[in-house]
């Protein structure tokens, strides 16, 4: 069986909320001779986090992602979704809750939306 794929969007992600972060695998001790004990914590690659969003997306985009959300239940399972910086595909899951926040007026019912996702 595939992994989902995050849905394609009638609007590109907006640069203005995106980032990454990397993890530290690192466990440290501090030692009463000021002296610091590391070692990692596992031998895989640092995992990336990132966070990204959208802005204005229409009411049929946020009903979209919203769905996607809830077929992946949250943040259980894993999914493609496509780095629009680095163009590059990576296996994630949601690392937090989709955040909506309405900025329509009138007949214009606009989202803007952020979301974290960690690499699996």
């Amino acid at each position: 069986m595939t992994d989902p794929v995050f849905p394609k969007m009638d609007k590109e992600q907006d640069s203005k909320y995106y980032g990454v972060e990397l993890e530290d695998p690192a466990m440290k001790s501090k030692m009463e001779g000021g002296y610091v004990v590391s070692r990692a914590r596992h031998t895989r690659k640092p995992r990336k986090t990132f966070t990204t969003g959208y802005t204005g997306i229409s009411e049929p985009d946020r009903a979209r992602l919203e769905a996607f959300y809830e077929l992946v239940r949250g943040g259980s399972m894993i999914f493609d979704w496509t780095d629009p910086v680095q163009k590059a595909t990576y296996k994630v899951r949601f690392a937090e809750k989709i955040k909506f926040k309405y900025t329509g007026m009138g007949m214009a019912r606009l989202w803007d939306v952020s979301l974290t996702l960690e690499q699996a």
